[in-house]
């Protein structure tokens, strides 16, 4: 953990999702002090339409607008100065990597409890 969920609407067709969360997984990795062996990234496309700002609907993702949508799950234990640390540096990596910049990206950080979460076979407490 931690767990990174990016949503958008289809970028240009010559975007490849593999590298590019191959990429801001070492970044997220390098910019936190994470082990990248920790580090999930998931990428759903939204269906073109599928996603209204300010009561406008669009088939593909804008660089102004209808933001990259991401969910950030982190184990409860960070510091909030740490999140934060993750934060930028996901928005920064997305800016660098993707053709949207940092500044039309939102992020939502949940954080994960101990005791609340099931992986490899078993309740996992830290």
């Amino acid at each position: 953990m931690p767990f990174i969920h990016i949503q958008s609407l289809p970028l240009d067709s010559a975007f490849e999702v593999g590298p590019v969360i191959e990429q801001i997984s070492a970044d997220f990795a390098e910019a936190t002090g994470i082990s990248l062996e920790h580090v999930t990234i998931t990428w759903r496309w939204l269906e073109p339409g599928h996603y209204a700002v300010a009561g406008k609907a669009v088939a593909r993702q804008p660089a102004d607008s209808h933001p990259l949508l991401i969910e950030l799950l982190t184990p409860d234990f960070h510091a909030p100065a740490a999140v934060e640390q993750m934060l930028t540096a996901l928005a920064d990596s997305l800016g660098r990597r993707t053709p949207v910049p940092s500044r039309n990206v939102f992020i939502q950080h949940r954080r994960a409890r101990a005791g609340r979460v099931f992986d490899a076979g078993g309740i996992v407490r830290w």
